[in-house]
């Protein structure tokens, strides 16, 4: 596969008419006046190649949920609405949602998710289908004991998969009990697989473990020896200074959630600071029911714009260093080998900036994260095209399944 004469951002810079030559699931070749090595080439004037961009945090499958319970803090939201209704799922109710979810990251120019969820064998095989990377984890809660019964399964049967990352979900401090965290940390260290944790989401969720265990629940994962670089711990809202120096002397991954925090009151991060301390941050949308899409260029200008506001300093958190979040960061985050290069992987979207959001041709970096308002025309990932100039194959056919499942779950209310 080639693609021809695309815009490409190096080192801040647009460069233009440059070739890209993908062989099997990597790129061979990046320049110009490249030889196509089959018969697809795909046309890519007016289009600028950006490696695939990564979703850090989110649940795939409440996809199926997008504006079920909204206007709700988390703790309600969870015990009242979303916890009774995710008892009545059945596989067939996730594999529509992960369908669904899998259709809107493609047609953001998302090639890889971070999911902690129910049913995992049902969402790996999803993902699979709809040919994109997932970071898989079954969620552990002590109230399903049963669930790490699953892990080490779920483990074995993915681990060789070349879009399938599994991992270890322990939900939550507030959730899991020591025994259970332990547990999740041992097996994620057997098998040298990721662990992904809520953690310090709410004030009232921290507020309530420090009078319990005086500890912060940072302090408290740092004395069971939890944490390390295998571990993604999402939102990470209310930390203290020391909470801060802990996740970066432990090289903690943190994936920042802004949108779904604000949406359910829950706060705002101190991303600024964490990324001055050293820790690696990332970008996640959260669910869509608690979003409600999974647009991650919406999520870039939120995170920058949200930390200019609440710093008073228009100059934090500048435009590359959101664009990182959403690709380079999660990349190493979870030892994905991506980028426009020779030798990574075939993992790429293509963006039709001829459109009034990326007009003038000032800073691209700048226009990604502050004026996206679509255009990603292709979407590639392992070397195969999964949208062709805005077109997904047997997208009717999943948005009417969704809807049939959503129709069904709450007709059981």
């Amino acid at each position: 596969m080639l693609i021809r004469s695309a815009f490409l951002i190096q080192n801040g810079s647009l460069l233009k008419d440059i070739d890209i030559l993908i062989e099997g699931n990597r790129i061979s070749e990046v320049g110009r006046d490249l030889r196509p090595n089959d018969d697809e080439v795909i046309d890519a004037r007016n289009m600028l190649a950006v490696p695939g961009l990564v979703n850090s945090h989110t649940h795939l499958a409440m996809t199926l949920l997008r504006g079920y319970a909204d206007d709700m803090e988390l703790i309600p939201w969870l015990r009242d609405k979303i916890w009774p209704l995710e008892a009545r799922l059945r596989p067939s109710d996730i594999r529509a949602g992960v369908r669904l979810g899998c259709l809107e990251l493609i047609r953001f120019g998302v090639t890889c998710y971070n999911d902690m969820y129910y049913f995992m064998d049902e969402t790996a095989a999803v993902t699979r289908e709809m040919g994109i990377r997932g970071v898989l984890s079954g969620v552990l809660f002590d109230m399903r004991p049963e669930l790490l019964d699953d892990v080490e399964p779920f483990i074995k049967k993915w681990r060789d998969d070349d879009l399938i990352k599994p991992a270890v979900g322990p939900h939550a401090v507030y959730t899991c009990s020591e025994e259970t965290l332990l547990r999740a940390r041992e097996i994620s260290e057997r098998y040298d697989v990721k662990i992904h944790i809520h953690l310090s989401e709410t004030r009232d969720e921290v507020d309530t473990f420090v009078n319990q265990r005086r500890m912060t629940p940072v302090e408290f994962l740092e004395s069971l020896g939890f944490l390390s670089e295998r571990v993604v711990a999402a939102h990470c809202v209310w930390l203290t200074p020391r909470d801060m120096r802990i996740l970066a002397e432990r090289h903690v991954n943190v994936a920042h959630c802004p949108i779904s925090n604000l949406k359910l009151a829950s706060g705002i991060a101190p991303v600024a600071t964490l990324i001055e301390q050293g820790v690696n941050v990332c970008l996640g949308t959260d669910g869509a029911s608690s979003n409600n899409n999974l647009d991650i260029f919406e999520e870039m200008k939120v995170a920058a714009v949200v930390q200019k506001c609440a710093a008073g300093r228009p100059a934090i958190l500048p435009a590359d260093a959101v664009w990182r979040m959403a690709t380079e960061n999660a990349y190493r985050a979870f030892s994905l080998d991506i980028g426009i290069r020779p030798g990574a992987l075939a993992d790429l979207a293509l963006i039709n900036i001829k459109r009034p959001w990326f007009t003038p041709e000032t800073s691209m970096l700048s226009h990604l994260v502050y004026s996206m308002a679509g255009g990603v025309c292709w979407t590639i990932c392992n070397g195969r095209v999964l949208m062709r100039d805005g077109v997904i194959e047997g997208e009717e056919k999943i948005l009417e399944e969704a809807q049939r499942s959503y129709e069904r779950l709450i007709s059981e209310e």
